[in-house]
């Protein structure tokens, strides 16, 4: 073949050649793009494995995760809860990831802050989220480039698009910010509050195929005989009690619909393996009728899960214990807090009696379910009589389990804001039991009172339980230990 056509055949091979390894180009950077971590969230809590808790998979950043990947990002999550920290510094450094987002609540802030030291070294933003920056950006933009403050999703997910160029590449266009002076001109700047989320149902699940399941199923199996993870049904609580702090949900109750629950659910037994769910929210239930469409949904598709909540005693009365039980839930927990209904309105703001913690107890009790009770003991403002009457009521309930401790002011609330000059520290590290406790403030009764009072609470709880109506003669014993009690300082 000679002549024009000849010549054209030639650069018609030519122009495919070029054409194709264009493509091949194109395909490689792609994949290379795809391989490169757009974003790591981070969770640092280092379980040191002293004693026996829940743990539970990070819901918040499996939020954001979920959230930001549907957006094109490539995400991982890093959680630290049973690795080294060796193990994550080594995994911060070879992600390399362009954005590391680290979580933070109080008892976190210093690991925090040193994780993100390391994050700077190899990636070009570091932002903060959670409770504590939430709460205190101030405290973080010295050590991070941004704090994301409230919900994450969305702010998160347009700073990644302002990162790529996908939208105004100005940071401080983007709602719910903190930015540090760096990155904005020499000054520090809050782009404005992002309002709540209103509609929890357009979000997507937590991104639980980040989660490492194996190692949660196996640390539940070998400490509790059963494999158990949290989800949520509903973000934000109404209620203002003094010792309660919620400086990213708010206060604005918001609950997703029964049918996105019940799926997410079914995802969590069928999918994921667990035979348990914990749910997590600050306040499960708040609509007595969403509840009773929530449990009936769940009976409707026949789940086979087994679940546990936390209530308030004047939300709960027989008919939504019954529906609970019929529907797998086989615990409910209390926030009881205290056996003085002065203590409980003028002290604590909780807005619940006595009375209504009984009932709501012996409503649980009948219909079958677990219970579980939360209390504080020693609130300013406390006398010995008050702390005494909880301890009694601790120890009379017909409760399976129940946690007290001592009062920690968590900065942004009503008892911070009551101790606040007489504050001795500011770092806090979650107490394994009540002999680790320790007082954050000047208190007007002595540490060792009030773990002497947990122990009494402890004491004749397990003392009832055991002796059933023989415990009528251990009660000299409880006044002796009434009388020792009041004592002391």
């Amino acid at each position: 073949m000679r002549g024009p056509t000849c010549h054209v055949l030639l650069l018609l091979i030519g122009s495919l050649l070029i054409l194709c390894r264009t493509a091949r180009l194109k395909l490689i950077t792609w994949v290379t793009h795809r391989m490169t971590t757009d974003l790591l969230l981070v969770f640092p809590y280092f379980f040191d494995g002293r004693s026996k808790h829940w743990q539970f998979p990070p819901l918040g950043i499996g939020y954001i995760a979920s959230y930001v990947r549907e957006r094109g990002y490539n995400v991982k999550i890093l959680d630290c809860t049973f690795l080294s920290r060796e193990e994550v510094r080594e995994r911060i450094r070879r992600e390399r990831a362009r954005v590391v987002g680290i979580y933070s609540m109080l008892s976190m802030v210093r690991t925090a802050k040193e994780l993100a030291a390391e994050a700077k070294e190899v990636s070009e933003l570091v932002i903060a989220g959670g409770p504590m920056p939430s709460a205190y950006p101030s405290m973080f933009l010295g050590a991070f480039d941004a704090v994301v403050q409230g919900e994450g999703e969305i702010t998160v997910a347009e700073l990644m698009d302002a990162m790529d160029g996908r939208s105004e590449p100005k940071f401080h266009r983007v709602r719910g910010v903190w930015l540090a002076s760096h990155l904005n001109g020499g000054r520090v700047e809050h782009t404005g509050a992002r309002p709540l989320l209103r509609d929890l149902d357009a979000l997507p699940f937590p991104a639980r195929d980040l989660y490492d399941h194996h190692l949660y199923q196996s640390y539940y199996r070998r400490n509790f005989g059963y494999t158990m993870t949290s989800m949520i049904a509903s973000r934000g609580c109404p209620f203002s009690c003094d010792f309660c702090w919620r400086p990213d949900y708010g206060r604005v109750y918001r609950y997703r619909s029964p049918e996105k629950i019940a799926e997410e659910m079914e995802e969590i037994r069928y999918k994921w393996g667990y035979e348990r769910i914990w749910f997590a929210d600050e306040l499960f239930i708040a609509n007595k009728k969403h509840v009773l469409r929530l449990c009936e949904e769940i009976r409707k598709r026949g789940i086979d899960v087994g679940w546990e909540c936390l209530s308030r005693v004047d939300l709960f009365d027989a008919e939504v214990a019954k529906a609970m039980r019929e529907a797998g839930c086989y615990r409910v927990i209390f926030g009881l807090e205290s056996g003085d209904d002065y203590v409980l309105s003028n002290l604590m703001n909780k807005r619940i009696t006595v009375a209504q913690s009984k009932a709501a107890v012996t409503y649980a009790k009948r219909a079958g379910l677990e219970v579980g009770a939360f209390f504080i003991l020693g609130y300013p403002g406390e006398t010995n009589e008050t702390m005494l009457k909880t301890i009694k009521l601790a120890s009379s309930l017909p409760l399976d389990y129940f946690s007290m401790t001592i009062p920690y002011p968590l900065p942004g609330t009503g008892l911070y804001e009551k101790v606040k000059d007489r504050m001795e520290t500011f770092e806090w590290e979650k107490p394994l039991h009540g002999y680790d406790h320790r007082l954050l403030f000047r208190h007007d009764f002595s540490l060792r009172k009030l773990r002497y009072g947990m122990w009494k609470a402890r004491f004749q709880w397990k003392a009832r339980r055991k002796l059933g109506p023989l415990y009528i003669l251990l009660k000299p014993y409880e006044l002796f230990t009434d009388w020792r009690f009041k004592r002391m300082s």
